[in-house]
């Protein structure tokens, strides 16, 4: 049985099996001499002398073992421990093992006595000098300090990794820094919120109507609507968030509030502009980029004198003749205007103007570069263009914390095409176009505004196509050859969402609806029928290669974890005939040879990046990981951190997936998730369909996703600012129902 009782287990660490921010396993010797199992949310360290809290408890898979809940690094209480720190202490120099136990045995339980009042005394016993003694007792007293500090911070909750962090951060002294304002761990501790910090601080006797309160309660709104997307709040409704927020104790709150934030905008720490009236608040950082990012647009209709071609129509018509009337058009502005915009929804044929922008610039002796947000979008235009395209970060010679090109080390190209555009938040538009010299450089944009906006703040694309602030041109006519699956595709757009269409000459549909479960259940026993009897066995698709599956979100049963974990335990035993056990509810999935993966964050040490799908090849048995990823291997070792940002890839969420394209594709549209629907993501997850799009869900879930418009009304500075400087013109008679589509979302 498994005890739950609080209980204590001192001893020194004698082998750690892994060792992450978050999480450790590992043996520990006890007083006892006896070897005990541990694991837990801690950081552990091989030679440490410790004292773990935590219970005993029995692992389905390692048997009995100590569940730890905290972990204090002790002084060393006995003779031979005291040898084993002193000896094994990185810090504690010109002291090896013979001499510790020389000082353990001669002064024992009167060591620290000694230390800090006669240190020449151990210095005659260990026969060093008195300096090596001196580093000895600054160790010693660093540690006593630390941990003085470790037990304070780890009673208001934080783990041993994050007050290890503060400690390393703010020094010994960061016990007062913390009384004095406990939310300075907002700014040391990536990934604890306000409300996590403010329990923290509250703990400690914070006043509601502290100062430091209050600013960070205004920044965390601030990051907060960013976090959504928006690049600004109106102050107005700024003071509303942070009262309500914040709900101090006294009857004038919003007027503390509305001071603190005017220090807050005086400081710096957050820009103030007027928009028409109206004042607004945002980091600034992003003001300043969007202000430059509108001055870099206002030059886009700007004409430029590439070559002395006599006939422009002469080379299109020769290299690329199949071209239609606004495929065209999209074509001739690329070539005449510094920057100009291709946009469109499914099967319009943007790929293909992409690829005749870059034959006709080849033919007129113009160097072409080709770019896109993620590896897999950048993989993806390179396919269809027959040409190198490189990430917007490989690019720009992104090294992991700096960006090599820019003003003074611009792109090398006389034309740059940039694809998938609607991903491209401000910051990365920003780093882009700060590297571009539009007086040598021309710039296309191409992008479907039907899809998602992207996942940082800002919506390029669609400011752009709202204030025709640069040239554009929207494809609106489905080419001849897009096929039933862009066509289907396109239709959600129009609410309508099409049943299951004809089969192929390959006995394959390119459009499948089932729409009958409405117990999620239901989606999941079909989705596990589909893995194991149909998707090989009778449509001939590799069900790790060619399937991907997609849903709107991370948790719940028919979200990317639990999702991920069905199917991994039903691939492994189909392919592999390995037998996933099951695991706690709290940990993550652990990974299996042959699994696929994917990569969460960029690693430019590695080489992969955010977005990245792979597999795993083979765990060596010291536990190092094979990977393969686009066919490039990479090795990382069991206790690489980076091993945390490799995740189970059967199931993605819709917007991971965005600038990716997989021959067949299952899209989980369940009323489950119907607080995340509208048509645009609808529309995002079939289009990531080569071949086949398997829609599976609901019947109502489906037809409110695809009938819910979503507008988006992101706020950005850059949509204010292109108004302002360059007002919207009438739109064309072709044009006006893709804008009002546009600017609907």
């Amino acid at each position: 049985m498994n005890q739950t009782r609080k209980t204590i287990l001192r001893g020194n660490i004698e082998k750690v099996f892994y060792a992450g921010p978050k999480f450790s396993a590992g043996r520990l010797r006890d007083a006892d001499g006896r070897s005990r199992s541990f694991a837990g949310n801690i950081f552990a360290v091989e030679g440490q002398h410790v004292a773990l809290a935590g219970h005993w408890e029995t692992h389905p898979d390692y048997g009995q073992q100590f569940k730890v809940d905290h972990i204090e690094v002790e002084m060393p209480g006995d003779p031979e421990g005291l040898a084993r720190y002193i000896a094994h202490h990185p810090e504690v120099k010109g002291i090896g093992p013979t001499r510790a136990a020389k000082i353990a045995r001669a002064f024992g339980e009167d060591f620290e006595d000694a230390l800090l009042n006669s240190p020449e005394r151990i210095a005659e016993v260990a026969k060093v000098p008195v300096s090596v003694i001196e580093n000895l007792r600054a160790v010693w007293m660093t540690s006593r300090r630390f941990n003085a500090v470790m037990t304070w911070l780890s009673a208001f909750g934080l783990t041993h990794h994050q007050a290890g962090t503060l400690i390393e951060k703010l020094g010994n002294n960061a016990q007062a820094v913390l009384e004095d304002n406990p939310y300075h761990i907002l700014r040391e501790i990536k990934g604890l919120g306000f409300k996590k910090v403010d329990q923290i601080a509250r703990k400690m006797g914070t006043p509601k109507e502290h100062q430091p309160r209050i600013r960070a309660g205004i920044l965390h709104c601030v990051h907060d609507a960013v976090s959504q997307g928006d690049c600004w709040v109106e102050c107005e409704d700024l003071i509303d968030r942070a009262n309500t927020l914040l709900i101090m104790d006294c009857l004038d709150s919003r007027e503390r509030i509305e001071k603190e934030l005017d220090i807050l905008i005086r400081e710096g720490q957050l820009a103030c502009a007027d928009l028409g009236g109206r004042l607004v608040a945002a980091l600034p950082f992003i003001h300043e980029q969007e202000t430059m990012l509108a001055q870099w647009f206002a030059q886009g209709a700007e004409e430029i004198a590439r070559v002395d071609v006599p006939d422009l129509d002469t080379v299109l018509e020769r290299v690329c003749p199949s071209l239609n009337a606004k495929q065209a058009q999209a074509v001739r502005t690329a070539l005449t205007r510094r920057i100009s915009l291709i946009s469109g929804g499914a099967g319009v044929g943007k790929s293909f103007c992409v690829s005749a922008i870059a034959a006709a610039s080849e033919e007129l002796g113009l160097d072409v570069a080709l770019t896109a947000p993620t590896g897999k979008a950048a993989k993806r235009i390179e396919e269809l263009s027959s040409r190198e395209a490189k990430t917007i970060h490989r690019l720009l010679g992104y090294d992991g914390s700096a960006f090599a090109k820019g003003p003074d080390d611009p792109i090398e190209a006389d034309l740059l095409i940039v694809d998938e555009v609607s991903m491209t938040d401000v910051s990365l538009a920003w780093h882009l176009f700060r590297a571009i010299n539009l007086e040598r450089t021309a710039v296309v944009l191409v992008g479907d505004h039907n899809q998602l906006p992207p996942v940082g703040p800002g919506n390029i694309l669609r400011d752009l196509i709202q204030t025709r602030a640069v040239p554009t041109t929207i494809l609106d006519v489905c080419v001849r050859q897009a096929g039933v699956l862009k066509e289907n595709s396109a239709a959600i757009l129009t609410g309508e969402v099409r049943k299951t269409s004809d089969k192929r000459p390959d006995g394959r549909c390119a459009w499948y609806l089932v729409d009958q479960f409405t117990d999620p259940m239901g989606v999941d026993k079909c989705l596990r029928e589909l893995f194991e009897n149909v998707l090989e066995e009778k449509l001939g698709f590799d069900i790790l290669r060619d399937v991907q599956v997609l849903t709107p979100t991370h948790k719940g049963p028919l979200g990317t974890t639990a999702l991920n974990e069905q199917i991994q335990r039903l691939v492994q035993r189909k392919r592999f005939g390995v037998e996933v056990p099951p695991h706690a509810a709290n940990r993550r999935a652990p990974l299996y040879p042959g699994d696929k993966v994917i990569q969460i964050r960029n690693n430019y040490d590695l080489g992969v990046m955010n977005g990245a799908v792979g597999f795993l090849k083979e765990i060596l048995r010291d536990g190092t990981h094979l990977f393969e990823f686009d066919g490039v291997p990479v090795t990382i070792k069991k206790s690489d951190p980076a091993l945390r940002d490799i995740q189970l890839g059967y199931v993605l969420s819709i917007h991971k997936a965005q600038g990716s394209e997989f021959p067949c594709v299952i899209t989980v549209v369940h009323k489950a998730h119907s607080f995340m629907h509208h048509r645009n993501l609808f529309y995002t997850g079939v289009t990531r369909a080569r071949t086949s799009a398997i829609i599976l869900g609901d019947r109502w879930g489906v037809r409110n996703c695809a009938a819910k418009v979503q507008v988006d009304a992101r706020k950005t500075f850059l949509s204010q600012f292109l108004r302002m400087n360059r007002p919207v013109p009438a739109a064309a008679p072709w044009e006006s129902e893709d804008l009002q589509v546009a600017a609907q979302g």
